[in-house]
């Protein structure tokens, strides 16, 4: 694969942006306020503008353009930016494409002056000074989740973060609380939980359709030849000029007395860590963090379970050796009182799996526009492999919602308006979520079990207990 750059004159492109980027949007921060109704208009900043960011950066400009209560008025990146179009060579085709990311672009597509120091700014304490702010969008790398949305609270901002909502369990506590000290609102960035189907399986289970719930399972699989997370592009622009890395790292700030980040004598300036931070154990936890989240968050709101008694962790890094430091293939098993959970993940093969719930009369198969719940029976009759339908399956339809990003946005928006801490995606939720990737990530890193103590909110190396006569561990 060959990739062919054509610059633009990074002069040219703020100077050009200075002058047309009031033209851009019709209710950039500027004008906002003389739009008919805006004080019932939600502004946004938004903290971090990556890949994943420019998601919701478009949603938000359409949804102002379309006068929907809401506008971007500032934007924060460590990294410049860039806009430009390149040929990419794949497969023997070459195909043109933009890429378009960092601050300055973020700030030209929110309609804002790139030259505006408060509302175009490296330094996200900036952006949460502004009073006009209303909310944040944090798509910045995991280990700033937890730092940047304890500030946006305790500025008054209300928060939508992407997942996972923070990196550790104990930071996870730390943002409930304060979520509830401040009383603000967040949601967590799993666009899945818009799908009302994982209501629908929760109902189904109250209901008693397919008896005791004992075993769920999900995997995650991704496969690309470049490598995962490794297709991210590592432009000639980010510089150590361009890239504020000292700030992109965070060693001087802190979360229960932990640095957010390593120092810069242990991570020297490196742009494909900045550009593929996933890859690199200081800034994520590999497919533990970042590709099991949502399915953990939709698996536990459907079963209602929180608090794991135990869990465990395996994998390793067996294809993927191109210099990252996270697995390419990693297991989460925990238990609960009422059941076991088993996730899986690898970014070496696309080959999928199931998502089940099982229960002692039957089980809950998830599947496109619905579910299927299928009877157990004594289990006869079964086949013991997947080549043919299950007998005595029946489909219940659920319609997703067209846009799940935009579906949990107008979610987000509209508890903000009505002071609503009640999201899809709760702190309550990325919590349980956050607990059982953390110890995962540790499991996998020491080879050890952990439970989670629901009363002092701890984890603790797990020791074996007996259980009662209602089934829970005594």
């Amino acid at each position: 694969m060959t990739i062919e750059h054509r610059p633009v004159d990074r002069r040219k492109f703020l100077r050009a942006a200075a002058t047309g980027a009031a033209g851009s949007l019709a209710l950039s921060a500027a004008n906002y306020a003389a739009v008919p109704g805006s004080n019932s208009r939600v502004n946004v900043g938004f903290i971090g503008c990556g890949g994943r960011a420019q998601a919701h950066l478009n949603l938000i400009v359409r949804l102002a353009l379309e006068n929907q209560g809401v506008s971007p008025v500032a934007v924060c990146d460590v990294w410049d930016g860039l806009d430009e179009e390149y040929d990419q060579t794949s497969g023997g085709k070459t195909t043109r494409r933009r890429y378009s990311q960092g601050l300055y672009p973020a700030a030209v597509k929110c309609g804002l002056t790139p030259g505006d120091r408060q509302r175009v700014t490296k330094d996200y304490r900036r952006l949460l000074d502004l009073k006009d702010v209303d909310a944040v969008c944090i798509a910045t790398p995991n280990h700033w989740h937890a730092r940047q949305t304890l500030d946006a609270f305790a500025a008054g901002k209300d928060v939508f973060v992407e997942r996972p909502m923070t990196r550790t369990a104990a930071e996870a506590v730390a943002v409930s609380d304060a979520a509830a000290k401040y009383n603000r609102v967040l949601t967590v960035g799993v666009q899945a939980l818009a799908d009302p189907v994982w209501k629908a399986a929760h109902d189904l289970i109250a209901a008693g359709r397919i008896g005791a719930v004992s075993h769920a399972s999900a995997g995650v699989f991704r496969n690309d030849a470049r490598g995962q997370w490794r297709f991210y592009r590592v432009a000639r622009q980010m510089t150590p000029t361009a890239i504020d890395w000292d700030l992109f790292l965070g060693h001087r700030f802190e979360v229960n007395g932990v640095p957010v980040g390593p120092t810069p004598s242990d991570r020297p300036f490196d742009p494909a860590a900045f550009a593929q931070w996933r890859c690199e154990r200081a800034f994520s936890g590999g497919p533990f963090t970042d590709l099991l989240p949502p399915h953990l968050a939709r698996l536990l709101a459907a079963t209602g379970w929180r608090t794991p008694t135990r869990v465990t962790a395996a994998g390793g890094l067996f294809v993927e050796t191109d210099g990252r430091t996270v697995p390419d293939v990693g297991t989460l098993v925990a238990d609960f009182d009422a059941g076991q959970l088993v996730l899986t993940s690898a970014t070496t093969t696309a080959y999928p799996m199931e998502e089940v719930i099982r229960g002692r009369t039957g089980a809950i198969k998830f599947v496109k526009g619905g579910v299927q719940v299928i009877a157990d029976g004594d289990g006869s009759g079964l086949p013991p492999r997947l080549e043919r339908e299950f007998p005595r399956a029946e489909t219940v339809a659920v319609e997703p919602p067209k846009n799940e990003t935009e579906a949990v946005w107008r979610n987000f928006l509209d508890c903000v308006r009505r002071r609503d801490r009640a999201t899809l995606s709760g702190p309550e939720l990325g919590t349980a979520t956050a607990v059982l990737t953390d110890l995962a990530v540790r499991s996998y890193d020491d080879g050890r079990a952990y439970s989670w103590d629901a009363a002092r909110r701890t984890a603790a190396a797990w020791a074996k207990r007996e259980r009662t006569s209602d089934g829970k561990s005594g």
